[in-house]
This record gives structure tokens, sequence and C-alpha cells, in this order.
């Protein structure tokens, strides 16, 4: 099996190559980045590029079973017309809403080509995806699917503690998000839509705010009854008080100001080069789908959630853990062409549920269902 991971040198990234390397059978795993890589193993080849070029991209990526794409969210489409190109199948890690509706338009294209490109494959989107998945096929029709996720890091140190790429959290708090009402998407103010939820033990009770992300796009195009579907998350109330500060001081701006340098990329810079004090992690995330319906013409309920903790014996975050799992195990099932269906497909109806979640139970991260 030859899989190719764009963006290698990142976080989660990291997760997904350990992955590979451990369950991944005749593993060679080709890993670039502009950045050095950390991972060192035989079965890894390293090589540099930029992503940006979509004809060396292309000439990399071809010959191999599976593209894993983890390169900042904004770059996904170039990556894609590469795996188009080189007619390999692809995955990533979501495009937060705008991004996605930018690959939904390469279908046809995908489809006239042979190749399968599964979207948002991480942990949300990814994991809440599927979860959704299970719950509407047990439903005839879908009115309502709601997301709600809590992160809580008791190891986070640093003036800024950041749970992943910071640049996606910038335009998480900073774009309005699209929630789907009446039917219709539409925007409404970001960070607005305070929701007190209590979560399971041990993150507990924490404030869920409206978010930018791919859930409410990938929902309105899978399920054609939907009426209502958004998506929440809750930070650390110290967190989202810093970073909503950032944000209205102007530091998610991308307009350069001083010597062709945007606030943004010295916000980043600076961040990237806080002095982090190395310990186990102990953090949680908690991913929560709820959805309403009709089975039988008779109102449907269900529910679905997952609890995931560090890795014991990788000593991995959670949250770094619930992203790169989920992308090796897809990656993995396009490179056997388990999944084989040829467009631009979304997680919820595209991945074997129940395959998935038992590749997921094996490295520790269980789903829970339940219905009315």
């Amino acid at each position: 099996m030859k899989i190719i991971v764009l963006g290698a040198a990142g976080a989660m990234a990291a997760v997904a190559i350990r992955d590979l390397l451990e369950f991944a059978e005749d593993i060679s795993i080709t890993a670039a980045d502009s950045r050095p890589l950390t991972i060192h193993d035989p079965r890894i080849r390293a090589v540099s590029i930029d992503v940006r070029n979509e004809d060396s991209t292309t000439k990399l990526v071809a010959g191999h079973d599976a593209v894993l794409n983890c390169v900042t969210y904004y770059l996904n489409v170039p990556v894609m017309r590469a795996a188009l190109r080189a007619r390999v199948p692809y995955t990533d890690l979501g495009g937060l809403y705008h991004g996605s509706m930018k690959q939904f338009a390469l279908h046809d294209e995908f489809v006239a080509a042979g190749v399968t490109a599964v979207l948002g494959m991480g942990s949300t989107p990814g994991i809440t995806n599927v979860m959704a998945g299970a719950l509407a096929a047990k439903m005839d029709r879908v009115h309502e699917a709601h997301v709600r996720v809590a992160c809580k890091d008791e190891t986070a140190s640093g003036p800024l503690p950041v749970p992943y790429a910071l640049d996606t959290v910038l335009d998480e708090f900073a774009l309005e998000p699209m929630v789907f009402t009446s039917g219709k998407a539409v925007p409404v103010a970001p960070m607005s839509g305070s929701e007190i939820i209590e979560f399971p033990s041990p993150v507990g009770r924490m404030e869920a705010l409206y978010t930018l992300h791919s859930e409410v796009a990938m929902f309105a195009r899978s399920f054609p009854d939907l009426k209502e579907a958004s998506f929440k998350v809750a930070f650390p109330e110290d967190f989202v008080r810093k970073v909503r500060f950032l944000v209205q001081l102007g530091f998610a701006s991308r307009e350069t100001l001083v010597r062709d340098v945007s606030p943004r990329e010295m916000l980043l810079k600076v961040a990237a080069s806080q002095n982090a004090v190395e310990s186990e992690p102990r953090d949680c995330d908690v991913l929560q789908v709820s959805m309403s319906g009709e089975k039988d013409g008779k109102p449907a309920r269900g529910f679905a959630e997952s609890i995931i903790l560090p890795h014991p014996v990788w000593k991995m975050a959670a949250g770094s853990l619930d992203t790169g799992v989920p992308l090796s195990i897809v990656g993995q099932m396009l490179a056997r062409r388990q999944i084989r269906e040829p467009g631009v497909l979304c997680p919820q109806t595209s991945v074997p549920r129940e395959d998935f979640f038992r590749e997921l139970q094996r490295r520790g991260i269980h789903v829970s269902l339940r219905f009315d």
C-alpha cells in the first residue's frame, strides 16, 4: 500500500502517519512538506513540496494508492485537482464550509475521471459525519441534524494554548458561521448562539458557540428533507476570551500592513514560537450529534456521542488523535478500494459505518448511538 501524506510535518499528519505505520499492512509512505519531518522510519520517504504548484504536486502524487491531505484547508482545491489529474483517491480534514462548497463543484470532474474524493475525514468534520450517517440510516427522512463539540485540555501551557491549527481557529472566530434553517443556509454573527451544555465527564459544563464548519454544508447535501442544521463548539473560557480579543484587534486580517506582513502572519509566527512545556497529554474531546426525522411516518430521534481521551501508548493528545486517526482509516479504505464510488463524497454517505467504528475502537475511540 502506497500512501502520500501532504502537510506531513504538521501535528495531525503525525498522528495519521503513526496510525499508518501501526495498522496498515505492507505500507510505504511518502511524507511531503516544505518543513522538515520529525518522524523517521524506513517505510517513510520524506520529500519537499509546495502544494501551490499543481504540476509538481500531480507528478508527486501519481502512482500512489491514496492521498491524505493535511495542508491548510484553503489549499484543498489545488491539491484535489492534482489528485484528480493523477487519478489517485483523495481525502482531507475539511474545508470550513465555503471551502467544501468549492470542492463540491469538482464532483462531475471526479465522476468523469472515475476518481473518489472523501471530504472532511478528521474528527469534526469526520467522525461526527459518520455518526450522523449511522443515525440517518435508521430514519426515512432527516429533518434536523445538530453537532456539538467540546474541547478541554488540562495540560495546556503557554499564553495561547491552541487545540489545533491557529490559522483555522482564527477563521472560525472571525468569519460568519453558516446555519441551515427553514431549509436554507444563512449566516449568523461570529461566536453567537451561546448555549450552556453539560457535557460528560471529564469535560463538564461549558459554553458552546456557533462557528463556521463543514458539517452544515455536508448535511444539506446528503439529507434532502433537512430543515435545520447547526454546528457549535465549546472551548475553555480563557481561550475564547483571548482569541476573541485578538480577532477584535484585527489579528485575523490577511491584509498586509507593515513590510508586506499581515497581522495574521505576525500572530501565527509569534504563537508558533511559544515555549510549551512538554508533558503527558491530559485533554478530552466530546463529539455529539443529535438528529430528528421520521420513521414509518412517525417522529424519530437519535443521538450519537464519542468521548476521546489521549492515547495511553502513543502519548498523543485526544484532539490530535481523533483528527489524524480517522484520516488514516479512510485513507486505507480508499487505498484498498473499499470506498470506490467516483465523485466528491461526504463521509456520512460514503464511509462504511460499521467497519469505520470497528477500526476506531481498535484505537480506543468508542462511539455510542441511541434512538428514541
